[in-house]
């Protein structure tokens, strides 16, 4: 491409590419798309929220000539959001731009693949974050034997007999044929934790839907792991804890905002234990620990054995129940707003509406998305929601929290830039944001709902 520089391409990354990855990652996932954006509430490297929990208490009835009733407040307390920073990159070396020199465009379209493809993979973990719980869990293990490793895909079954967060997703969050993607994060009890995480890389070579209860992985690079053991995103969370909230990166979740427990309790829960931190190392949501306030849950319905420790058939008795709590704890036509599962889930309602000669009724949404009509509320599906739950949430009370949009690293003057000591260039797109949540006890989430895969 005659006269193509490194300086017009730094302009065509901005004006050309910029928007429209902005556009395609800020919309092409339905969380992404309804919750609203928050820009303005920055201290420092963090958002605070002023939560409303207390009602004034001074009123009351006294006969005649009596002392009135003792004066109250308002009750309020801060919560800090911490900033979380991500980013995406792609490189170009120096043999390639020049192989593609002669040949009109070809230069354009080793740029375009590279960002498109970029672009792509930063939605897919963009949405799966949106699931979790910032401690960058993508599955555990079941049983591993040197390469040849079976990862959990059912609610029961880990050989050690811990389910918990992660026991269900089998290889959901994985890719094949990535390196550089995820490691170990290994524990040395059911009620005790190292949380330490392994340097070296999986590198996932191939991928079996062999059975219902498990997924098997071809993998490298790895030691026969312990049966229960966690796999994370490689990079996303700290070697050692040592101070609340700084040892994950990545950006919280569903999974975390809407729950009954704090986040430690969460991540690397497993069945009837949960692994400690140690109390210097609790890690609440936003500062506030549900064993102080007890106001600072979610509504969850889980199996009357406890959450992950059983599976039941979902009724229409179990949804309406739990949307009754949430609209009655949200305010009647203030929420719940929006109604999310996976695909499996929405199955099995439907079946239950079949068998029920129940009518169901479609929505049409913003941006081009479809759901069922549950009681006037969209209920629709996410690929990457975790399997077998139901999330009853009120989105005007979430929001993402954002320092900012997506945008490329320039501040040195250049968009795509020389890699030091490399014949290759590069482009860094960043994004500094964190999901939120203003109400917690106005969300809820119906569990251990059993499907087919």
């Amino acid at each position: 491409m005659a006269g193509v520089t490194l300086a017009l391409w730094d302009e065509v990354l901005k004006t050309f590419y910029l928007p429209a990855v902005q556009e395609q990652l800020n919309n092409t996932n339905i969380l992404s798309k309804f919750i609203q954006r928050n820009e303005e509430d920055v201290s420092g490297k963090s958002f605070t929220i002023e939560c409303h929990y207390g009602r004034n208490t001074g009123s009351g009835s006294r006969p005649d000539n009596s002392t009135l009733p003792t004066a109250g407040y308002q009750q309020y307390k801060t919560m800090t959001v911490p900033m979380k920073f991500h980013y995406g990159r792609v490189t170009f070396t120096g043999p390639t731009i020049a192989a593609t020199r002669d040949e009109r465009g070809s230069y354009a379209r080793v740029v375009d693949t590279e960002i498109r493809g970029m672009v792509t993979d930063r939605m897919k973990e963009d949405n799966r974050m949106y699931w979790g719980c910032g401690y960058g869990v993508v599955a555990r293990w079941e049983v591993g034997t040197g390469t040849t490793v079976r990862l959990q895909k059912a609610y029961r079954g880990n050989s050690v007999s811990y389910d918990g967060f992660g026991s269900a997703f089998g290889a959901k969050y994985l890719r094949e044929n990535a390196s550089g993607t995820w490691c170990i994060l290994t524990t040395s009890s059911p009620t005790t934790c190292t949380f330490a995480t392994s340097t070296t890389d999986i590198a996932v070579t191939a991928i079996t839907d062999t059975a219902a209860t498990y997924d098997l992985c071809t993998v490298t690079n790895v030691d026969t792991p312990a049966a229960g053991t966690f796999v994370v995103r490689l990079g996303s969370i700290a070697a050692a804890q040592t101070t609340t909230g700084l040892h994950r990166y990545e950006m919280m979740g569903l999974r975390g905002l809407v729950t009954n427990t704090d986040l430690d309790d969460i991540a690397i829960f497993a069945g009837a234990s949960t692994y400690s931190l140690g109390t210097t190392n609790n890690d609440p949501l936003q500062g506030l620990s549900t064993g102080t306030y007890s106001w600072w849950k979610s509504i969850v319905d889980t199996h009357s054995a406890g959450r992950y420790l059983g599976q039941r058939p979902l009724t229409f008795e179990l949804m309406q129940k739990v949307f009754d709590k949430v609209e009655s704890a949200a305010g009647k036509d203030y929420g719940p707003d929006m109604i999310l599962t996976t695909p499996a889930i929405r199955r099995e309602y439907l079946k239950l509406c079949e068998s029920q000669r129940r009518m169901v009724n479609t929505m049409s949404l913003d941006g081009g998305f479809t759901a069922i009509d549950y009681n006037g509320v969209p209920f629709t599906i996410d690929d990457d929601a975790i399997d077998g739950e139901i999330y009853f949430l009120t989105l005007k009370d979430i929001s993402l929290f954002r320092m900012s949009d997506y945008d490329w690293m320039n501040k040195d003057g250049a968009v795509l830039s020389r890699i030091s000591n490399y014949d290759a260039y590069e482009a860094i797109l960043f994004r500094y944001a964190e999901l939120g949540i203003k109400r917690r006890n106005g969300q809820g989430v119906l569990c251990d709902i059993a499907y087919t895969n």
